[in-house]
């Protein structure tokens, strides 16, 4: 893949918290003020279990969107084919939840996760051929399925690592050609840790980092590898 065409399709920022947030009445116009600084929520729903609040853009893709939602347990924060830059993402991600804390003042990250999504071009014309061929080596091996393949990918499930300085989080990776355009390759990175730890937004946004970071450097040094390896023997 060409590293310099990657753009980020999508990050999603995830908390489970206690306590409880209660989603009554009492607490529903302090929350909808102060999610509102410094965010123009254009669409509200309301529901008796969850909250969501929704900014379509207009500058980019049209389906481009911003989303906070919140419910008992748990409070998202999303990107749909942003707009602004990742910098920019941490500083609305760290607004709204300090916007969330000041009203339901949660003690407790249970547990959290961050959605990473990207596409770039693939080195081939065609991203099928690419991943297909020269990451995967399937060449002939598919024309067991007697059938046309419209899509090829790969999926990883890398497990939490014990002891100081190793992943203690993790992630689920998938590799795919991307249907709606077949020059390009779609990676979605699933990062997820269980530990309880205080809350503490600061670190949801390293999280983050952490996560987008994989995707980019390791994620994709995976990929250029398998490109580069001449495949089994035959």
């Amino acid at each position: 893949m060409l590293p310099d065409t990657i753009k980020t399709r999508g990050l999603h920022a995830f908390v489970r918290f206690a306590p409880r947030a209660p989603l009554d009445k009492q607490h529903k116009q302090q929350f909808l003020m102060r999610a509102s600084e410094g965010f123009d929520w254009r669409r509200q729903e309301f529901a008796e279990q969850a909250w969501t609040l929704m900014s379509p853009q207009t500058d980019g893709d049209a389906r481009s969107l911003i989303k906070l939602s919140v419910f008992p347990d748990t409070v998202s924060f999303e990107d749909q084919f942003p707009t602004g830059s990742l910098e920019m993402f941490f500083d609305n991600l760290r607004l709204a939840l300090d916007g969330f804390a000041s009203v339901f003042d949660p003690k407790v990250m249970l547990a959290s996760g961050i959605l990473v999504r990207l596409t770039a071009q693939s080195e081939a014309a065609d991203a099928r051929v690419y991943l297909g061929q020269q990451c995967l080596h399937l060449d002939e091996r598919l024309k067991a399925l007697e059938r046309p393949v419209h899509a090829v990918g790969l999926k990883l499930l890398l497990p939490p690592l014990p002891g100081k300085d190793q992943p203690n989080w993790q992630a689920e990776i998938k590799i795919e050609s991307l249907v709606e355009d077949i020059r390009q390759l779609f990676v979605e990175v699933d990062a997820r840790w269980g530990n309880p730890a205080p809350w503490e937004p600061k670190t949801v946004v390293e999280r983050v980092k952490t996560a987008h970071e994989f995707a980019t450097k390791q994620v994709v040094a995976f990929l250029q590898q398998l490109a580069r390896d001449e495949g089994p023997p035959r």
